[in-house]
């Protein structure tokens, strides 16, 4: 989708498919493979936008860009649709959630990310990652744990 958009890409991270994705890789691609956390926050810091176009269970990755304070382009499947904040929700968006998973799908959330310049705060983001906080998690896990154990108060 970058390459066809003419878009700088940075890939962080590595996996079954590095290599074969390393040799797709046009020339305004850089794959960096593995990265220490201090490197992947600084880069998440200065990102334009996170794009995952995968699938994951929580959505850990798009908190992580979101903390940061990065936007975050991501399909909308999986916990990203928990963790991502669209502007169809309302509010201030966190980022964009696109529906089909192919290189035109995410051209197309990429090119409307880019039509709303101006419309992601940082600080929002950031906000939005917070809410997803181990107090919060621990809070609502115990209380759950509670009420299915039938303990009161």
């Amino acid at each position: 989708a970058c390459g066809k958009l003419g878009r700088r890409l940075v890939v962080i991270g590595s996996g079954q498919d590095a290599a074969r994705l390393a040799r797709l890789a046009g020339p305004q691609t850089t794959m960096l493979g593995w990265q220490p956390d201090a490197v992947i926050r600084d880069h998440l810091r200065r990102c334009r936008a996170l794009l995952f176009p995968g699938e994951e269970d929580f959505g850990i990755v798009p908190l992580e860009a979101q903390a940061c304070g990065a936007p975050v382009v991501a399909l909308g499947r999986g916990g990203a649709t928990e963790t991502v904040v669209p502007p169809e929700r309302g509010g201030v968006p966190t980022g964009i959630l696109y529906q089909e998973p192919t290189d035109q799908g995410l051209v197309d959330a990429i090119l409307r990310f880019e039509s709303m310049d101006g419309r992601f705060d940082p600080s929002a983001a950031r906000e939005q990652a917070l809410r997803f906080n181990t107090g919060r998690f621990e809070r609502e896990l115990l209380s759950y744990l509670k009420s299915v154990a039938g303990v009161t108060g």
